[in-house]
């Protein structure tokens, strides 16, 4: 092999090889955003206009999520499926949810959800529609703080 041919040959073996060297390299795969898995969900009494005066209590939880979707479902103690959107930044948004809840019917509204990697909280303001109770009362409104612990493997937030 000439001197020439030589040369070239090794010039491009360094290019090869510094190709992946520097700023412009990876340093493995982006993490996917996933908080799928069970909860321990405790709700803790903001106000109560309702007189319901329970205070704090601790229910299951399940969050139905495919990784790297920004789609979920919330599914709050068995009993209902709470449809969401969240973002890689791990906030996230419920849709409202109206039926019965304690015997009552009523229309809850979810604000600042927030995954982490060991859970999430969320905000929850929740109407009673007791003037379709018997006997009928004024409508009320009871608000609480969510602060779930993720039960497993940690979420995962890019």
């Amino acid at each position: 092999m000439g001197r020439r041919r030589l040369r070239s040959v090794v010039n491009v073996a360094m290019a090869l090889g510094l190709a992946g060297c520097g700023s412009g390299g990876t340093s493995g795969p982006t993490p996917v955003l996933s908080v799928g898995g069970d909860y321990s969900i405790q709700k803790t009494l903001v106000s109560d206009a309702c007189d319901h005066q329970q205070g704090a209590f601790t229910n299951p939880g399940s969050v139905r999520h495919t990784p790297g979707s920004t789609t979920f479902v919330l599914n709050d103690h068995g009993t209902r499926d709470l449809p969401g959107s969240v973002d890689r930044d791990g906030t996230f948004t419920l849709q409202p949810f109206q039926g019965p809840a304690g015997g009552v019917a009523g229309r809850d509204t979810y604000d600042g959800g927030r995954f982490s990697a060991t859970g999430f909280s969320v905000h929850v303001t929740t109407v009673a529609f007791r003037s379709q109770g018997t006997p009928p009362a004024p409508d009320c409104i009871v608000v609480t703080q969510w602060a779930a612990v993720k039960q497993g493997p940690a979420n995962v937030i890019p």
